[in-house]
């Protein structure tokens, strides 16, 4: 049975793939970039604890360096905590972009979809329209979670930067 808004499905999502697609390689390389963030901070961490072990800072005067400690804590954390935010900027830049484009295809697809409306066949016997509304939904949803756990990374930053700024007080 020939279905135009079954065909207009398919089109939509062929002309959405890109959009998924390009959303999909930029969230992959916040992550790489926040993952790389991660270790370079951990690497850095271990090699300071290893220079100040061999160095005997630790053992001379355990209280002499802990200001000039603190303040490179606090400096490393707010460096980080900026990091974090530009990968979050990036992110949400791409999100918006994606969902941009797509409520654009969604609108024209759903004209279109109207304007052919008369040559279809009743909404009860055709589910396409439905299940496309679905997929629409649910693409929403994962990107709102999504970029709500990127604000709640941000903030945990944000409060860790709180408190290294109040310990170095």
């Amino acid at each position: 049975m020939h279905s135009p808004a079954i065909e207009q499905n398919a089109a939509f999502g062929q002309r959405t793939f890109n959009i998924f697609t390009a959303l999909q390689l930029d969230g992959l390389a916040c992550l790489q970039k926040l993952g790389e963030l991660n270790l370079a901070a951990l690497k850095a961490t271990v090699t300071e604890s290893k220079n100040a072990l061999s160095a005997g800072q630790l053992n001379a005067a355990p209280f002499a360096g802990a200001a000039e400690l603190q303040q490179q804590l606090v400096q490393r954390t707010l460096s980080y905590a900026q990091h974090v935010k530009e990968i979050d900027a990036q992110f949400t830049a791409a999100l918006n972009k994606a969902g941009e484009s797509l409520r654009e295809e969604f609108g024209a697809s759903v004209a279109q979809f109207g304007s052919g409306f008369s040559q279809t066949t009743p909404f009860s016997s055709d589910s396409a329209f439905g299940a496309m509304q679905s997929v629409m939904a649910s693409m929403i949803h994962s990107g709102n979670v999504l970029q709500d756990s990127i604000k709640r990374a941000s903030n945990m930053a944000g409060t860790a930067i709180t408190t290294a700024d109040n310990a170095a007080r």
